[in-house]
């Protein structure tokens, strides 16, 4: 984030798998709130990744 705010970055974004309850709760209580779903093969099992995106400015 310090670098992302250093080159006047607007927003951040990652994907977190939506079954990875803590890391969604730890990036929903820093900032960053859900905007998106990707789907992803893990071998032959289709994940589910939220889109999380932080606002900068």
């Amino acid at each position: 984030m310090e670098i992302a705010e250093q080159e006047k970055k607007k927003y951040l974004w990652l994907g977190v798998w939506e079954e990875n309850l803590r890391a969604v709760n730890f990036y929903k209580k820093n900032g960053f709130i859900e905007f998106d779903k990707h789907i992803f093969r893990l071998g032959n099992d289709e994940q589910t990744d939220l889109m999380m995106q932080k606002i900068l400015e």
